[in-house]
């Protein structure tokens, strides 16, 4: 039914030089849905972000076509904000907010004219029907301290979710990918809505070739030190996944979020 758990919304929160993009993608699944995507920069200052962006803009793309794109929120979306239970951002702000009718894959980009912390929201914004949020990636450098890359997400509905999980560096380094800079070994940490660390992986299972296929993942290299794991996770709460050096390392890992049937 349309009340099991589903992915309500995702964020994505990381730390961004100047000139630096975080991309966001997400996949709605299952017909067409209001989304309401944001990204917070002053308004991150009042829950004690003392380094947010000053000036974040947002720009949407299906597949390599620019859909839309917000430099300040029109202040039109304050009730949606409020109505979705998002935080609010105030009046005049330089945060970046829009919201779009989409189906299938986009990507969300956030860039500021400056350094600073950014969050990239993205809020299932419909009615409650068949089409759902399915994933959500991004990709970004994971520093040390406060600078790894941290995604969030609400399970909504009833019941329980099961997801994949994955935090990947070695494999995006390869072919056919070539990312350069890639994280060697990254690591994967899921918490709850308490702080509470529920599971952990450093290095993936093989035997999870099968389950990323089933998804239209794209597979690790054998022996990789990629980061993946399922886990079921109860409705009605709150989850991050929290990318790591599992050396204390640095470099550029790509998280993902998949819906598990």
């Amino acid at each position: 039914t349309v009340d099991q758990a589903r992915l309500a919304n995702v964020s994505v929160r990381t730390t961004l030089a100047s000139a630096q993009s975080l991309i966001v993608g997400f996949t709605v699944s299952g017909g067409a849905k209001d989304v309401l995507v944001r990204a917070a920069g002053p308004a991150l200052i009042p829950l004690g972000v003392t380094t947010a962006m000053s000036d974040p803009r947002l720009e949407l793309y299906k597949d390599s076509t620019k859909l839309l794109e917000n430099d300040n929120w029109p202040g039109v979306l304050t009730t949606t904000f409020s109505s979705l239970g998002a935080f609010p951002f105030s009046t005049n702000s330089r945060d970046a907010g829009l919201m779009q009718n989409v189906n299938g894959s986009y990507s969300a980009v956030a860039s500021g004219t400056g350094p600073g912390v950014v969050l990239v929201e993205i809020y299932d914004a419909g009615s409650i029907n068949t089409a759902r949020l399915v994933n959500l990636s991004a990709r970004n450098r994971v520093g040390t301290g406060t600078d790894i890359l941290i995604a969030g997400f609400y399970l909504a509905g009833t019941g329980t979710k099961r997801l994949l999980l994955r935090a990947v560096g070695p494999t995006i380094g390869g072919v056919p990918f070539n990312v350069p800079g890639t994280h060697i070994d990254p690591k994967l940490e899921l918490y709850d809505a308490g702080g509470a660390k529920l599971t952990e992986n450093d290095n993936w299972d093989g035997s999870l070739a099968v389950t990323f296929a089933s998804v239209g993942a794209f597979a690790f290299a054998p022996n990789s030190k990629d980061a993946a794991l399922v886990t079921t996770l109860n409705a009605g709460s709150s989850y991050s996944v929290w990318v790591k050096g599992a050396d204390g390392g640095t470099g550029e890992a790509l998280v993902e979020i998949y819906e598990l049937p």
